[in-house]
C-alpha cells in the first residue's frame, strides 16, 4: 500500500531550507491540506483522489509522524494487500498502554477559505486513528512496521462477518501470494489454537471449513459464503467443461446433482486490462456469451450475479432458487 503521490514533510523542508513556514502559509492560502500534524497534501491532488487512494495516504502520514506506530487489523490487512470490507473508518495501530486505546478524530483538514467559510473538504472522508491494546509481534512489511500475516489474519478472522472472513483466508491461502506472504492451513490451525477465546477458536475453525484456496476473486470467496448461510448445497469450483469443439472454460460454481452453473460477474472482467489482454471490452463480452451458450447447449442451467448479489443476500437467494437450487439448512442472514 502506497500513497500515490509524495507526501510534503516538514522536517524534510527545514532539513533543506532551514525553516517551514513556506509549508504554514501555503497551508493558510488553501493550497495544501495537513493530513497529520507536520506531513502535507497538495490539496488539489488531496481532493482528487479516490478514497483507498485518501486511506493510504493518511496511512503513510501516520507512519511519517509517528515512526514507531505499529499497524494492525483492517489497515495490516491492506499492508499485506489482503480483501478488507471497503475503505476502513479508521488508521488500525497497536498501543502498549490500555490508557491509550481508543478512537481519535480524523486530524486531515484544510483551511477556511475567508469568503465561504469552506475547506474544500466537507464532502471529502478522513480517517481517524483507533489504537488497539494487543500483545503482538511487529514486522516490516512494505516499509510498514505492522502485525505478522497471521497475527493480521486472526486478528481480522475473528472479527469481521464471515463472508469478508472467508474472503481473507481464501486470499492468504491462494498459491498466487508471493513468497512469504502465503498461509498454510497448519499455520492458521496452529495460530487458532493460541486464542485465549473459545469462541474465537470456532470461528477460525468454521471459516477454514469453509476457507478454498481454489476461488480467484474475493466476490467469489464472498459468494460462497452466502451460499452456505443461505443453506445452499456446497458447489464444486473452477470445473472444467469440454464439447465437441474442445475446451470451453472452468466455471466459478457448479452444482452437479442440479445441472447448474453459477458464475460470478466482477466489473475488473471486462474494465480491468491486465484481465482483458489484447480484448477490448466488446470482445470480452462476446466471448463470455459464446461461452454460456455452450455451456447451456451441454444441457446446463447458467445462473450469473454481481457484487449487488454478494452485499444482499436475498438478491443471491432469489437468483439461486430461481436456477432450480433449493435451500437445506438456512442460517439467519442479519
Amino acid at each position: 500500500m502506497q500513497s500515490p503521490a509524495p507526501l510534503i514533510l516538514a522536517s524534510q523542508m527545514r532539513a533543506l531550507t532551514g525553516s517551514s513556514r513556506g509549508l504554514s502559509r501555503a497551508y493558510t492560502q488553501g493550497n495544501l491540506v495537513r493530513v497529520r500534524a507536520g506531513v502535507y497534501y497538495s490539496k488539489p491532488a488531496w481532493l482528487a483522489l479516490k478514497a483507498w487512494e485518501r486511506y493510504a495516504a493518511t496511512v503513510a502520514a501516520v507512519a511519517a509522524s509517528d515512526p514507531a506506530a505499529g499497524f494492525c487489523y483492517l489497515t495490516a490487512l491492506r499492508v499485506w494487500r489482503l480483501p478488507t470490507p471497503g475503505v476502513p473508518d479508521h488508521i488500525h495501530i497497536v498501543t502498549q498502554s490500555p490508557h491509550k486505546a481508543g478512537r481519535i478524530a480524523s486530524t486531515t483538514q484544510a483551511a477556511r477559505n475567508p469568503k465561504t467559510g469552506l475547506t474544500g473538504l466537507e464532502s471529502v472522508r478522513g480517517y481517524g486513528i483507533f489504537r488497539h491494546h494487543w500483545e503482538t509481534d511487529i514486522v516490516q512489511a512494505r516499509g510498514y512496521a505492522v502485525t505478522t500475516l497471521v497475527q493480521t489474519v486472526m486478528d481480522s478472522v475473528v472479527r469481521l462477518e464471515l463472508p469478508e472472513a472467508v474472503a481473507v483466508a481464501d486470499t492468504v491461502l491462494g498459491s498466487r501470494r508471493q513468497e512469504g506472504e502465503g498461509l498454510t492451513r497448519m499455520d492458521l490451525q496452529q495460530a487458532s489454537a493460541s486464542l485465549a477465546s473459545a469462541a474465537k477458536r470456532r470461528r477460525v475453525l468454521e471459516v477454514l471449513a469453509l476457507a478454498d484456496e481454489a476461488a480467484e476473486s474475493v466476490g467469489e470467496s464472498r459468494s460462497r459464503a452466502l451460499i452456505h448461510i443461505l443453506g445452499f448445497p456446497a458447489p464444486v469450483l473452477q470445473r472444467p467443461f469440454h464439447d465437441s469443439e474442445g475446451f470451453i472454460g472452468r466455471t466459478d460454481f457448479f452444482w452437479p446433482e442440479y445441472g447448474v452453473i453459477g458464475e460470478f460477474d466482477g466489473d475488473a472482467k471486462y474494465l480491468d486490462d491486465e484481465l482483458l489482454g489484447d480484448r477490448s471490452t466488446r470482445e470480452a463480452i462476446l466471448a463470455e456469451k459464446k461461452r454460456e451458450d455452450r455451456l447451456r447447449a451441454l444441457g446446463y442451467k447458467v445462473v450469473r450475479w454481481d457484487w449487488k448479489a454478494v452485499t444482499d443476500p436475498e438478491v443471491l437467494r432469489r437468483k439461486l432458487e430461481g436456477a432450480g437450487l433449493r435451500r437445506q439448512n438456512p442460517r439467519r442472514v442479519d
